[in-house]
């Protein structure tokens, strides 16, 4: 039986890209895990599957960014899959290194059995490991603030997106579309995939032409085309953001083309406003925008705050804010009000944390009302994280260790101390203007007082300002939900009020 090269690592590299787009000017760190490695003496070989090991040159346009090493190895009665990624890339003019490790094994089908995996950038890692028990995933993260244990409640068992490639190579091509059910440990998220066989395409590698067939796969409503051999080798890769990953010998993918300035990423996903120039973003009190490139299946999230007509956007920041006694009392139904979800604690927020309790309480120092304790909690949090590059999605618990991040971090820290406090909070994913006339990528708070109100603790705003245009809100794990607009939305300014 022949084995085939990882799919999808595109997508990994597009979300990674997109959590970086969305730093505005920060990021965060921690400290580097070596990942473990399995103990030749349990793996039981099968003698009919040959090992792989290929290399990949990892591209955005014609600009090299980094490398990609997978092995394919059998592993009890399934397979074990070895990727380790590098790349080098600017940040807003600031270099940056990544580098992913993630150990995958599945049986014989390619089901998820257990996952290992760990990225880190600029002496910072994200860490988590799982195992599937059926429809259970067991997980467990860790980072600066320690150890922290999840179980995961599955729809269906997932198949890994390393073996999706080869599941269809097994079926001979025979069917024009597939679908799976798969699990990203990235963002810790259930998502569906679609692939659509295109047909037979000759693609010229590495100065040869070589007989492939082209397909598409679609996650969430974004669209990637590879194109693989018959045997089941992967030998290219394209992205709609401009990646590109194209085989290549070990030598080529590690030595060569690696010459000029690394490519901007954050520059690259900004996006150019047109219409009316606004000079000072942050005192815009209404602003009305006509946004294009989003399709009829995406969908822009309407509020008190943010309104809809057609492709016209109106955001306007809240008048007469509310306020209540803390905690939150009142109906959970109220204005689509989740007080389950919105108080509660995730593997990211850790709102039921004693430190995180503790700090909240220390910061409001006794204050009950929920108005002025929520701009307490904002003032601390643009006061204290120091704003830095990142990539990555911390845990708050992290973040009270290592105080340190981009819009992600600032939002997530924020979100924990408020709900720990019984203010209900969830997180807002869009684009925000900024003075050089560019919408960049952001991550800001949404805050319940008797109405959602915008906050914005890495811009040090309370509300936020109405050039913020939200695109999904919930968790961060919804930045997948607008990765497919990324490179096709376009907004044109057309009134400001200050």
């Amino acid at each position: 039986m022949e084995m085939n090269k990882k799919p999808f690592k595109l997508f990994l590299y597009a979300s990674i890209i997109l959590l970086w787009a969305g730093s505005l000017t920060y990021l965060f760190a921690s400290h580097h895990r070596e990942v473990s490695q399995p103990s030749p003496e349990t793996e039981t070989v099968q003698s009919n599957i040959s090992p792989v090991s290929e290399w990949m040159g990892l591209y955005m346009g014609d600009k090299k960014i980094g490398y990609d090493h997978e092995e394919i190895l059998p592993s009890g009665t399934g397979f074990l899959f070895k990727t380790r990624m590098f790349m080098r890339i600017l940040l807003l003019g600031q270099e940056r290194e990544i580098t992913t490790i993630s150990d995958t094994k599945t049986d014989n089908d390619y089901y998820l059995k257990s996952l290992d995996f760990s990225l880190k950038t600029s002496g910072m890692e994200i860490a988590a490991t799982g195992t599937i028990d059926k429809n259970t995933l067991f997980l467990t993260l860790k980072g600066p603030g320690g150890q922290t244990q999840q179980k995961i409640h599955l729809q269906e068992p997932p198949v890994s997106t390393d073996g999706i490639v080869m599941r269809i190579v097994r079926d001979g091509f025979s069917r024009s579309e597939y679908n799976f059910h798969t699990f990203d440990p990235t963002i810790q998220q259930e998502m569906p995939v679609q692939v659509r066989v295109e047909g037979k395409e000759s693609r010229k590698i590495m100065g040869s032409l070589v007989d492939t067939f082209k397909l598409n796969i679609k996650v969430k409503d974004m669209i990637e085309t590879m194109w693989v051999t018959p045997q089941g080798e992967t030998v290219e890769e394209l992205s709609p953001l401009g990646f590109r990953s194209v085989l290549e010998p070990r030598s080529v993918a590690l030595t060569k083309g690696w010459g000029g300035e690394p490519v901007d990423l954050i520059a690259a996903t900004a996006i150019k406003a047109a219409g009316l120039p606004v000079t000072y973003p942050a005192g815009v009190q209404r602003m009305d925008a006509y946004v294009s490139g989003i399709s009829g299946t995406e969908s822009i999230p309407s509020s008190d705050f943010q309104k809809q007509e057609g492709s016209l956007i109106i955001v306007s920041v809240p008048k007469n804010i509310g306020t209540y006694t803390l905690p939150y009392k009142h109906p959970s139904n109220l204005n689509g009000l989740s007080v389950e979800e919105e108080l509660g604690s995730d593997s990211l927020v850790n709102a039921n944390n004693p430190a995180i309790i503790s700090k909240a309480r220390e910061i409001i120092h006794g204050e009950t009302d929920a108005k002025k304790a929520a701009e307490l909690l904002n003032d601390w949090v643009y006061a204290h994280v120091r704003s830095t590059f990142t990539v990555a999605l911390p845990r708050s618990i992290d973040l009270l260790k290592n105080p340190q991040g981009d819009c992600k971090a600032h939002t997530i820290l924020f979100t924990a101390l408020a709900r720990a406090i019984g203010i209900p909070a969830k997180m807002a994913m869009g684009v925000v203007l900024m003075p050089d006339g560019y919408f960049y990528y952001h991550a800001w708070p949404l805050i319940y007082l008797n109405g959602w109100v915008p906050v914005d603790p890495t811009l040090g705003e309370f509300p936020a300002d109405a050039t913020h245009i939200m695109l999904a809100s919930g968790s961060l794990n919804n930045w997948m939900d607008i990765l497919g607009v990324v490179g096709r939305i376009k907004i044109n300014i057309m009134k400001v009020n200050n």
